[in-house]
Parts: C-alpha cells; structure tokens; sequence
C-alpha cells in the first residue's frame, strides 16, 4: 500500500509539470549543445593528458642531465680521477708499493688461528715466467703428463 501511495504521489508531482514549446526547444538546444561540445571536450582532455606525460618526460630527462653534469664534474677533478685509477685500475704512485689482498678469508673469533703480521713479497717475475712458459709449450715434444700439467 506504501509503494502504491508513492507511485500516486509521484505522478501527481509528475503531472503538475507543464512542459510549454519554450521548455522542449531549451532541452533540445542543451542536448544539441552538449553533442557539439563533447569531441572538442574528448580532444582538449586527451592533450592535457599528453600535455602532461610530455612534461613528465621533461623532468626525468632533466634529472638524467642533472645526473650525467654531476658525474662529469666528478672526473674533472683530479683528486677523483686518481682514486678511480687507484681502485679500478690498480695504479700506484712512483716510490709507493701496492699492496693486493688475495683470496681474503674472515677467521671467525672463537678460532685458535694464529696470523703473521710480517709481510711477504713475491720475488717472482710473471712476465718471465709467461714468456718461458709459452716458449717451452711451443717448442717441446713431451706430452701433458710429462710436463706436470692435468688432462681432462
């Protein structure tokens, strides 16, 4: 009964509205309107879109520029140039000795190993040793086994 009652209620309200020629030409003219601005509306929000990621982009290639000015600056100071040769390259000064830690191996604390604080130089000569290496492989008629080496 009180579905029937607001039905009643809303179609009186419903049929109290006087649409006039004046009320139908206005609606039509905002539907008309409506249908005319919408692709331009679809358009102008597409290209802010872009608009947007453009600038987007814009920023992240200013931040790479950014980037790439502070890293060259970096090797446009000697000091930085230096060290890198020091680390990368294993570049020492005249009069210095290097100093390279092979196979370096953390002892735990609770071992009973003991370490030598003396250091040891090699005496060894790798280019010599290269050369005689390359010309006794190049010029003998022994095989592997006889020479000392390991066969797979």
């Amino acid at each position: 009964m009180a579905k029937r009652r607001v039905n009643e209620e809303l179609g009186d309200w419903f049929s109290s509205l006087r649409f006039s020629g004046f009320t139908a030409l206005i609606v039509a003219l905002v539907v008309v309107g409506g249908l005319i601005i919408s692709p331009t509306l679809s358009t102008y929000i597409q290209q802010q879109r872009e608009l947007s990621e453009l600038r987007e982009s814009v920023r992240l290639q200013n931040e790479q520029v950014t980037k790439a000015d502070e890293e060259r600056a970096k090797w446009l100071d000697p000091t930085y140039v230096r060290s890198q040769a020091r680390g990368r390259l294993f570049y020492v000064m005249p009069g210095e000795i290097q100093l390279s830690v092979i196979d370096d191996v953390v002892i735990p604390p609770e071992s009973d190993e003991k370490t030598n604080e003396k250091l040891t130089a090699s005496e060894s000569n790798w280019a010599r040793s290269l050369a005689v290496s390359t010309l006794t492989a190049g010029t003998t008629n022994a095989s592997p086994e006889e020479l000392g080496g390991e066969t797979k």
